[in-house]
């Protein structure tokens, strides 16, 4: 089974650099500007952040192992891992994703951390999440959902390992709760040690669909809108949602569980429209009752992304998903087509009516 290391990347690059840097100003720098974004940065501020940046980047990309232990907690982290220490390189078939803070210095530390993986022939890629910030709560739990999303897809059939020897308190705090829920070994260096602490897979299995189902339509909807009043999802566990005032959208272990138990819903049946934006006319329904428990899955997960394009007037229109109005009249009265699934020629024709729109029938590629 392929194997996916996710590592949490802080700052420890910038901080270790300026700390040694002539320059003391650079530390106050650091902490005023560590949540802005590089459009947000004062032109002063920010002439001076790229000229620290420039310089830990040309020192780790002339550093061995030693000097990149020191330099970065993240390359610390995983260098401590035996079979990667051993070789002194990181495996070819071993996958690296770094989860970075959506700020000026997060992106270009995770982007270091990247270069200098692919300097050795590592496979580096940096999960970009909107929001991941620290300085407003509201935006940053919206944030975590986002990342779980991007977790649970990029993990799908991999084997995890989680280092949290870099990144916030916040964040690996969250991933750790995670890493328990989905069955992820994690590791752990502290500072000046030099062994991993690790902490392995739980032998525990939660119940995700016990705690959805009896609660799927309602979070099915406010997924696909985004949020709902407060007053609508009275109804749904405290740690399933995330309230911010009047509104209320799906916390971050709602999208998880929901995630895990749909796995299992999904092959079940066909699930009802998610919200009152979409219809299923009776020719879709007989479709969709021919297909099998993997496609059935497919199809339900595929009509979640096109709930969420209805009940946001067509704003949220993924590649995957590809609304878009057919030429001339070719099957009537369906006037738009939208991809079923991916990795088929399957197509969802629909048309709308009073406002809403109705999904005709599942068919083939016109």
């Amino acid at each position: 089974m392929p194997r996916l290391i996710v590592s949490t990347v802080g700052t420890s690059l910038l901080t270790n650099s300026a700390t040694n840097s002539a320059d003391k100003s650079l530390l106050p720098l650091l902490r005023r500007t560590a949540n802005l974004r590089a459009r947000d940065l004062d032109p002063a501020d920010k002439e001076q952040l790229e000229r620290l940046i420039a310089a830990c980047r040309e020192r780790l990309a002339r550093a061995g192992i030693p000097e990149a232990k020191r330099l970065s907690a993240e390359l610390n982290g995983l260098l401590a891992i035996p079979d990667v220490l051993e070789r002194e390189a990181f495996a070819t078939d071993d996958q690296h994703l770094l989860i970075a803070t959506d700020t000026a210095q997060g992106a270009a530390t995770a982007e270091m951390v990247r270069e200098w993986i692919e300097a050795r022939d590592g496979n580096a890629a940096i999960a970009s999440v909107p929001d991941l910030r620290t300085d407003r709560l509201a935006t940053f739990r919206t944030a975590l959902s986002d990342l779980t999303l991007q977790l649970l897809d990029w993990t799908q059939g991999k084997r995890v390992l989680l280092n949290l020897t870099g990144g916030f308190k916040s964040v690996n705090a969250f991933l750790q709760s995670l890493a328990m829920l989905q069955g992820w070994e994690s590791v752990f260096l502290f500072e000046n040690a030099h062994e991993l602490l690790r902490i392995p897979r739980l032998p525990v299995q939660w119940d995700a669909v016990a705690a959805i189902a009896p609660h799927l339509a309602l979070l099915r909807r406010l997924k696909a809108a985004e949020s709902l009043p407060v007053a609508e999802v009275a109804g749904l566990p405290e740690s399933l949602v995330f309230t911010d005032g009047e509104e209320a959208c799906l916390s971050a272990w709602g999208t998880a569980l929901l995630a895990q138990a749909s796995e299992k819903l999904y092959r079940e049946r066909l699930q009802p429209p998610a919200v009152p934006e979409l219809v299923f006319a009776d020719a879709f329904r007989r479709d969709a009752a021919q297909l099998g428990p993997d496609d059935l899955a497919k199809l339900n997960r595929q009509l979640d992304a096109l709930a969420r394009w209805a009940a946001t007037d067509g704003r949220v229109n993924p590649k995957s998903l590809d609304v878009k109005r057919l030429k001339g009249n070719p099957v009537p009265p369906s006037t738009h087509e939208a991809d079923a699934w991916t990795g088929t020629g399957k197509r969802l024709f629909g048309h709308f009516e009073d406002g809403k729109f109705v999904i005709d029938r599942l068919g083939d590629h016109l």
